[in-house]
């Protein structure tokens, strides 16, 4: 017994050796440039990064660097010192937007039996670098709650010429609107804040291709927003079958037209206020199915489901996006089920989300107590 505790011990010791990796970590000397800055200038927009190699053991050295940002090298930025391959750079942004940042450090190591072996060790941060424009007088009237008086701000500003590229004015615009909605004020000059504050989004989305949206402050606003949007739009017309998703199936024909044609709008609104729409998709197929437009519903799983089946992840979804997949997924389940009178494909896409939504209790109640986990 004791020898066999002992061998255990060392395997245990060899394994964890073997298993010890060093680390890569991103410094950076500020993460906020303004654009705009007056006062430093093209100073402002330059950030210095640096690449940290911390080996695990003796024999690991680092061999090599590469940095890899979001966006396009020479339109949104570009280096001013070093370049790609240098573990220290100096990079100049261009143009606003949230770029993620990636430093991957290659690195050789000695294997048990002394040969020289390579690998390679990454830090990657997502959002780490946030380039914008100069609009505290915004952020100001916003956090003061002052709305009105944001949206007449924001109307001015998103159309100077200098934002005519910068989703942030109507950002700003959107959530004075929406603000609005919210306390019940009022004003002569707007008919209705609520849609238009789904209007402001829907141009700030369309104009963000720099991922200004994953910039907390408005990640989490964003999130709000089309929290208020998918249950009055989506959620309010599915049925509660015996703890999850479902279509109305009753006999009342007007109940079940206004349902579809309320679906329909909410499902184009909130494709417009997402920037990860295809999670609409979902909840659209398996409604396209339930009023027998078969070819709308094969064209979107043609589509949606190869796309699933290659996310790794769900990061960049807001967690109202991540309910409305997780929604859509579950109804589509079913109707992939009466589709192909198996439940080959439903439990293809429900195993997949699992690795995502295994925790949360209406999706795992579903996924064993309707499809029993797909064990069989």
């Amino acid at each position: 017994m004791k020898i066999i505790c002992i061998l255990g011990s060392i395997l245990f010791v060899t394994v964890s050796i073997v298993a010890q990796k060093p680390s890569a970590v991103i410094k950076a000397n500020k993460n906020i440039l303004i654009l705009d800055d007056e006062k430093d200038g093209a100073a402002a927009r330059i950030v210095k990064l640096d690449a940290t190699f911390t080996a695990a053991r003796t024999d690991q050295k680092a061999t090599g660097y590469v940095w890899t940002i979001s966006g396009s090298k020479g339109r949104d930025w570009e280096f001013v010192s070093g370049e790609e391959t240098n573990r220290s750079v100096q990079v100049k942004f261009n143009r606003i937007g949230s770029y993620d940042i990636v430093a991957s450090i290659s690195y050789t190591y000695k294997d048990k039996k002394g040969v020289e072996q390579e690998d390679e060790v990454s830090d990657e941060k997502e959002a780490f670098v946030t380039v914008t424009n100069n609009l505290d007088e915004l952020q100001q009237l916003y956090a003061d709650q002052n709305f009105i008086k944001l949206v007449k701000k924001a109307d001015n500003v998103r159309v100077k010429p200098k934002y005519a590229n910068d989703p942030t004015p109507n950002i700003y615009l959107a959530k004075g609107y929406y603000g609005m909605h919210v306390k019940g004020l009022k004003d002569p000059e707007i008919e209705d804040p609520y849609d238009e504050a789904i209007v402001a989004t829907a141009s700030a989305i369309e104009m963000d291709q720099n991922g200004i949206f994953n910039i907390h402050v408005h990640k989490s606003w964003l999130n709000e927003f089309q929290k208020e949007i998918s249950s009055n739009s989506l959620f309010i017309h599915l049925e509660d079958a015996e703890g999850y998703p479902a279509f109305y199936t009753g006999k009342d024909n007007q109940k079940k037209k206004q349902m579809v044609e309320e679906m329909k709008s909410g499902i184009d609104i909130y494709k417009s206020i997402s920037k990860q729409p295809f999670v609409a998709r979902w909840i659209e197929a398996a409604m396209k199915f339930n009023v027998k437009d078969f070819k709308t519903t094969n064209a979107i799983y043609s589509e949606e489901i190869p796309r699933l089946m290659q996310m790794e992840n769900i990061d960049k979804l807001t967690e109202t996006d991540k309910k409305v997949l997780m929604t859509g997924i579950m109804l589509s389940a079913q109707t992939l089920t009466v589709m192909n009178k198996n439940n080959t494909k439903a439990c293809e896409i429900l195993s997949k989300a699992n690795k995502w939504f295994g925790e949360e209790k209406d999706f795992a109640q579903f996924f064993e107590n309707v499809y029993n986990s797909c064990n069989e």
